[in-house]
Order: structure tokens, then sequence, then C-alpha cells
């Protein structure tokens, strides 16, 4: 199998879980990293890819309760780009994810010494590496099944990214964790650029499939709104260009919590 870089989201037992976790760790020190890697496969071979991931997921559960990551996984395209199955791992610095990343393709390859599916069809990859911004709690929300991941991401600038997370935390955030306790979102939270692209803030949220965010994504957006009438547009003039993406959660950890 191809070396699995373990990315940090997210979203969720994707990012969400880990990254609530994530956010109050970061209170006493840096922000975990998240690694995000992303593949071009052959979607006629996702069987054989999901398969193959599915191999994976004990190895990450067990790094997990060594406590070398915090979470890993997977998440296919719905609605996005080329850049249509993404692998992530959390983890508490670049380094450590790194090390993670070695020490999970050194298992793979000693328990399952054929696996071939992964690297035959997704033989196009690139990597990028994240740290977590504020992210709202999701206490109690569900974690397995395969939810919707949507990701905005935008071009920022650097200087004003600081600000840009305040007024998230300030005015969003609290609009995103009433709505997970009633839930409406399963988590919701931001990252930001360690070593990427151009595209250098995510803001991300997970929903029990694409309507249900829809349905949240319109009535978060009215209570942002009423909450914050006589706010400036921090986000819309630091970050004047963005893109989004719909995926589908597949293979990781925490997803049999529920």
């Amino acid at each position: 199998m191809k070396k699995l870089p373990l990315i940090l989201c997210v979203l969720l037992a994707f990012m969400a879980p880990a990254a609530a976790q994530a956010q109050e760790e970061a209170d006493e020190g840096p922000a975990p990293t998240m690694v995000m890697s992303q593949f071009q496969c052959d979607w006629s071979r996702m069987s054989d890819v999901t398969a193959e991931l599915e191999l994976q997921v004990p190895i990450w559960e067990a790094m997990v309760a060594e406590g070398m990551i915090g979470s890993a996984g997977s998440f296919f395209h719905f609605w996005a780009d080329e850049w249509n199955v993404t692998l992530y791992t959390i983890g508490e610095s670049m380094e450590a994810v790194v090390a993670a990343n070695e020490e999970a393709n050194s298992r793979f390859a000693e328990a399952h010494p054929d696996a071939n599916a992964f690297d035959e069809a997704c033989p196009t990859h690139r990597d990028a590496f994240y740290q977590f911004g504020p992210v709202a709690s999701n206490e109690g929300a569900p974690t397995g099944g395969s939810p919707a991941l949507i990701i905005s991401m935008y071009q920022c600038d650097f200087g004003q990214i600081g600000d840009v997370f305040e007024q998230y935390e300030e005015l969003s955030q609290p609009v995103y964790e009433a709505m997970i306790q009633e839930g409406k979102l399963r988590g919701a939270g931001t990252f930001a650029h360690t070593w990427a692209t151009e595209w250098n803030v995510g803001f991300y949220f997970v929903a029990e499939d694409v309507q249900t965010f829809m349905d949240a994504w319109n009535e978060s957006n009215q209570r942002i709104g009423q909450a914050a009438a006589d706010a400036p547009n921090v986000i819309g003039e630091a970050c004047p260009v963005h893109k989004d993406a719909i995926y589908t959660m597949g293979p990781r950890t925490g997803a049999g919590d529920d």
C-alpha cells in the first residue's frame, strides 16, 4: 500500500471529536497538527480502495490507543475537484504526524505484504499540513456511519487570520455549538495553513448527510446574521477568494463509537 500520511480535521471521528479535544489541549500549548494527503484515484476501483483502507483502521486505532495520534481516517469525493480521496491524521505536531505515518506504513507492510490496490488505483497525491483554530464543542454528537463532510477553503491575508478566527469564535462558534446540541450538525471548526497551498484557511462542517447540512447552513446563517448585524465582515475582507467541497466520510478511527 502507498505510504499513507496520517491526517490530523474535520473533520470528525473524522475531525470533530478529535478536533474538539485538540482545541482544549491547544489552550495549554500549540494547536495540534493535521496532515491531509489528497489522491487522484480511479473511481471505478473505489471498492478495492475502501477495502484496503478498512485494513488500515485497526493500525490507526492501535496508534490512537498508544497515544501516537489523536485520530486518522479518510473521506471521499461527493462534490469536489479531481482530488477525490483524502487521508487525514491528527497529531501533536508535524514531527509527530510524520513519525506516526512512518510507523503506520511499517505496521501495514508487515501485516499485509501483498496489498497494492491503493497504490495501483491512486498513483497521484499531494500533502498539506495545517493547525486547528477554533473548534466547536461536539460533546455527545454521533460519530459513526458515513456523514457528510463539507470543507470551505479560503485564500486569506496571513496578517488577518487571527482576526478571522477571533470573529469566528465570538459569533459563529456559539451558533454551531447550539446546532450540534440540537442534532442539526455533528461538528464544525477551523484550521490554518502550516505547509500547504495558497488555500491557507479552512472551515469545516460535519452533518448526517448533505441535505441536513444545507438546512443547517441556511439556519445558521440566519442566526449568525441576527447576532452580528452590526459586526464588520472580517472574513469577507480578509479572505476574498474561496471554494467549497463536499465529501463522504470513509474508514476512520472512532467510527464504531455510536
